[in-house]
């Protein structure tokens, strides 16, 4: 179970009008409502977050005895967001569209493994 404060990436398998559910790695599931979206105001939560996305959130409440957890992207600071993207080397020589056609099913199987 994920703690107050941890960051995680997950992956949304539902969408409703105000809030998603995603899935996480470990097993977990997690609510992502509109109010933790963004600090500004958002009129069409489905806008911007669909089915299949990938997200890194904030753990910011816990119900261990039912098993709800729920996640916010405007509560992550800078720091968080960027400490979770990986960044991979990219030699030169693979800088092209077609290096990127290829390479890029590897990137997002890496990725996901991560």
């Amino acid at each position: 179970m994920p703690k107050v404060g941890d960051i995680a990436v997950g992956t949304v398998v539902k969408v409703f009008q105000s809030y998603a559910i995603m899935l996480f790695d470990d097993g977990w599931t997690g609510l992502l409502h509109i109010s933790e979206l963004s600090h500004s105001y958002i009129r069409h939560f489905t806008s911007f977050v669909t089915i299949g996305s990938l997200y890194s959130v904030k753990v910011i409440s816990v119900d261990e005895p039912s098993g709800k957890i729920h996640v916010s992207l405007k509560q992550m600071n800078a720091s968080e967001r960027r400490r979770s993207f990986s960044h991979q080397p990219i030699e030169e020589s693979e800088i092209s569209f077609t290096a990127l056609r290829d390479h890029l099913p590897r990137w997002i199987e890496q990725q996901n493994k991560e």
